[in-house]
């Protein structure tokens, strides 16, 4: 048995996977701890991942050499591609998954890596010792404690501990503790970071009742199948494809009477009657409170989404409720579809801990106890997939920082990962974080197909990716190239043919021959309705490699359609990104900087931003107290 590892893990969830993972294919000797192995990866609440800015996540985590992607597409029983009628810098891909499918998944990846053990039991107690002189920490961890009283040693720990510290769930007046539905809470672990200095509060988020699908009626209800056939995917390794039974979901929706029933029961919902204190999730609102929010609408759709490739259990996204079981069920046998319905299990809420992500430096790491990094939803996030890429960049961290080696910082113009950690650490949070597409600055930069070209070659550089993936990056990135190429150079004639394809398309004739660049611009054209009446272009698709030629095209097309627009908004990011190297010194003084307002002193102190370019994202800096620290230094 062995008692001493490079890095520790603390929780088996989406963040403690992807930590995990990647510390030990980093070459670290590495342990991960958890309350059940077989429930590695466990989707608490939908069984889904990706959607909006989401997906764009998933896909950085692949790229960079993460898990998430390739088993997200390997367990699909669904795929969509979220706002295709919109740009391609908010397109967004998405599946429904398979639950059970996808921890067994987990579960295999964690046991085939090389350098990773795992170990069943819960973490209760963090082991300290004084940090070493000079240390910008006051302490640092060396181990942790379990249940059972084993004591693991190392320098580095990743906390990943979800939901589960100190868990609450309410069931209406029912309250039991727990982290997740039968599974206990974590105690003691918040107690002792509150009491060496951490600042602790108390979040809540809710889960739909599950119910069984042999009960609906399906005839009643709206069918919303996947995109069929699509080529996109999350993962950009060839090879990773979906091959699960498709499966539909389905739309139904709520009427006055539903909620009447749910109005007059609001003094039985813990978040109306004062059970409930601590902040919820404002963009994922529980049944109860969009009925009091929207008070005008008299119907909210809600979405009946299939756990996986066999099962009848379904998911009612959009019903979250915390209200008495008999209460959910009467409101929802009111809905036509599901008159007859019949639960696996209630919806609940539930309480839990968390601690204010601006006690962290931007690489996941407590600026209090050296060693010691948080990950996922004890940072104050929302979703499986904020919590995976907290998890990949806090165990790539944890695994450099125990070799000696500098930690990871990825930029916001670099990707949607840099945007979340930037604003957890320099903003806070004072609600459950989710990530948008409006959150970051330079969208069309961080668009979901071209994750690979932003971010492989750094997980290639750090040691994460592979050389299959980084010889597959450079193998579309050539191919793509050369397509553009063509489009700049070939030369399309005003032919009788030719201006009667376009004229059938919805634009305007050649008067004069153009580069066929100029016609693939056209918002009316693409790339392969153009190879339809272009032989050369067809026989220059044709060169493409049969498996990614259309993931190729599309990337290819994109960047001709929009190159002005990305082109702007690079040299946007490169004039911010001069900030981001001008470096604050650890040892600045900030109180007594007299010259910048007592805000701006107070927020820089408690902050202690590493660099200009964070210290101007900090809610209440200005313009002008970041002038002041420019010409302090000398910049």
């Amino acid at each position: 048995m062995k008692f001493e590892f490079d890095v520790i893990v603390v929780g088996g969830g989406h963040a403690g996977c992807e930590a995990a993972v990647a510390a030990a294919r980093l070459g670290v000797s590495t342990l991960l701890i958890t309350k059940d192995m077989n429930r590695v990866g466990q989707m608490s609440c939908n069984p889904a991942i990706g959607g909006i800015a989401k997906g764009q996540i998933v896909r950085e985590i692949d790229a960079m050499g993460g898990e998430m992607g390739i088993i997200a597409d390997r367990t699909a029983v669904q795929f969509r591609m979220l706002n295709r009628s919109k740009g391609p810098a908010v397109w967004s891909p998405r599946v429904q998954s398979d639950r059970a499918k996808y921890i067994d998944a987990w579960r295999e990846v964690l046991d085939s890596v090389s350098g990773l053990s795992l170990f069943q039991d819960s973490v209760v107690e963090f082991e300290f010792e004084d940090a070493p002189e000079g240390s910008s920490h006051s302490l640092q961890i060396t181990g942790v404690k379990t249940s059972l009283g084993v004591v693991f040693k190392a320098r580095q720990v990743v906390l990943t501990a979800g939901t589960f510290l100190n868990g609450l769930m309410h069931f209406g007046a029912v309250q039991i503790e727990g982290g997740r539905i039968s599974e206990d809470a974590a105690k003691g672990l918040t107690e002792q970071l509150v009491s060496v200095g951490f600042r602790a509060d108390r979040m809540k988020t809710g889960t739909p009742a599950r119910i069984d699908g042999r009960t609906i009626r399906f005839e009643l209800a709206e069918e919303q199948q996947g995109d069929v056939g699509d080529f996109h995917k999350f993962s950009f390794l060839p090879g990773v494809r979906r091959t699960l039974r498709n499966r539909s979901c389905w739309i139904v929706h709520t009427n006055p009477e539903v909620h009447k029933i749910l109005n007059d029961n609001l003094a039985d919902s813990p978040l109306y009657n004062g059970q409930i204190r601590s902040i919820g999730p404002r963009y994922c609102p529980s049944i109860e409170t969009k009925i009091v929010t929207f008070a005008d609408k008299d119907s909210h759709q809600l979405f009946l989404e299939p756990e996986g490739e066999t099962t009848e259990e379904y998911y009612i996204n959009g019903f979250s409720s915390s209200l008495p079981w008999q209460v959910q069920m009467e409101a929802l046998r009111h809905v036509p579809a599901l008159e007859n319905v019949q639960f696996y299990r209630p919806g609940y809420a539930i309480e839990y801990d968390f601690f204010d992500p601006t006690q962290l430096t931007h690489d996941l790491q407590t600026r209090l106890v050296g060693g010691l990094y948080f990950a996922g939803q004890v940072n104050g996030t929302t979703g499986y997939e904020e919590a995976a890429a907290q998890g990949l960049m806090a165990g790539i961290n944890a695994a450099r920082r125990s070799r000696g080696d500098e930690g990871i910082v990825l930029g916001r113009e670099q990707a949607y990962i840099g945007v979340l950690i930037d604003d957890l650490v320099t903003k806070g949070v004072d609600e459950p974080y989710r990530m948008f597409t409006s959150r970051a600055e330079y969208r069309i930069l961080l668009r979901q197909d071209d994750a690979d070209m932003r971010l492989t070659p750094l997980g290639y550089e750090i040691g994460l990716a592979t050389r299959e993936r980084y010889d597959a990056m450079k193998s579309k990135r050539a191919q793509r190239d050369a397509l553009i190429a063509f489009c700049e150079s070939y030369l399309v004639k005003g032919t009788e043919e030719m201006n009667s394809f376009l004229v059938e398309n919805g634009t305007t004739p050649l008067s004069a021959s153009v580069r066929l660049v100029e016609l693939v611009k056209r918002p009316q054209l693409s790339i392969t309705a153009l190879a339809c009446s272009l032989s050369r272009l067809a026989k220059e698709i044709g060169r493409i490699e049969e498996e990614r030629r259309e993931e190729i095209v599309e990337s290819a097309e994109i960047l001709i359609k929009y190159g002005g627009y990305i082109l702007r908004e690079r040299e946007l990011a490169e004039k911010q990104s001069r900030l981001e190297y001008v470096r604050i010194p650890e040892s600045m003084d900030f109180e007594g900087l007299t010259a910048l307002s007592i805000e701006a002193r107070q927020k820089l102190a408690r902050r202690r931003p590493a660099t200009i370019g964070q210290a101007s994202r900090i809610p209440g800096i200005s313009p002008a107290d970041i002038n002041v620290l420019l010409l302090l230094l000398n910049r």
